[in-house]
């Protein structure tokens, strides 16, 4: 019987190592088509969200390149100056703990512009949803008062200041000066700043005006989309927030109750 079990393990580890080279050729085949894929994918989308972000913040690249190296340079060269001040107060910090805390600090300092950058398009897509979202009702209403698309667009357009009415303005009076549809524009628009809502919008009301639907429902109709699409994404940060908010009272908790046990478990230790 055991004769058996061990011819049975020789064979089955010989038909393993028979069949292992060609399993890694395919692997690596697979791996050698996929790989160049999903890199080129990846690469793609981050360049193409870095440069929605530049387009979003009104930067230009030339300007991040300067900030990032400015930035890895003053990390770099920061630890070496605090460094080099302790050794003149009299101290004598560790050399390896200096070139160690350098590098970090080049490497942090270089990647803060993209996170600088990152955070301020985030925040100027949000005023950019809002203040769409406000100009779409106001377009809603001046249709409702028999006002033409066009004129009800401008109208709305103009009625608001900021940021972002000053560019759905732009992009209306590009489309009044190319003779071509405001819709289009305003869906360019919202792909050059990665604006998938303001596209989908932009789309739904061109095709609801091609096929001659009412505008001004379909109109409303994403609007109201779009603000509860707000609406829930404000509900989820502030929830958010409130459960970060409770991290702080445990702690809080926590230490009250060390501050009060201390004393009796020091008497308790001291007295055995």
């Amino acid at each position: 019987m055991i004769a058996v079990v061990l011819a049975g393990l020789c064979i089955g580890f010989g038909l393993v190592m028979a069949t292992l080279p060609t399993t890694t050729r395919r692997c690596r085949g697979v791996l050698a088509v996929t790989l160049p894929k999903v890199q080129a994918q990846l690469r793609q989308r981050t360049g193409d969200r870095h440069r929605t972000d530049l387009a979003l913040t009104e930067r230009v690249a030339q300007d991040m390149v300067v900030q990032k190296l400015v930035g890895a340079l003053v990390g770099c060269f920061f630890p070496i100056a605090c460094g080099a001040l302790i050794t003149t107060i009299g101290g004598s910090p560790s050399t390896s703990l200096v070139l160690l805390s350098s590098i970090v600090c080049g490497i942090l300092g270089f990647m803060l512009p993209d996170r600088m950058l990152r955070n301020t398009a985030q925040r100027r897509r949000k005023s950019f949803l809002h203040a769409f979202s406000s100009f779409l009702d106001l377009t809603n209403v001046l249709l409702a008062g028999g006002a033409g698309t066009e004129t009800a667009l401008l109208a709305a357009a103009d009625a608001g200041d900021g940021w972002a009415f000053e560019q759905l303005r732009n992009a209306l009076v590009r489309a009044r000066s190319s003779h071509d549809s405001p819709w289009v524009e305003l869906a360019a628009l919202g792909e050059r700043f990665n604006l998938t809502q303001v596209v989908e919008v932009a789309g739904s009301v061109q095709l609801a005006g091609e096929h001659g639907a009412r505008i001004r429902s379909s109109l409303s109709a994403k609007a109201e989309s779009l603000r509860h699409r707000q609406m829930s994404e404000i509900e989820a940060a502030a929830n958010s927030s409130t459960e970060r908010m409770g991290v702080p009272m445990v702690l809080l908790f926590l230490a009250f109750i060390v501050l009060i046990g201390y004393p009796a478990v020091t008497l308790i230790v001291g007295g055995l």
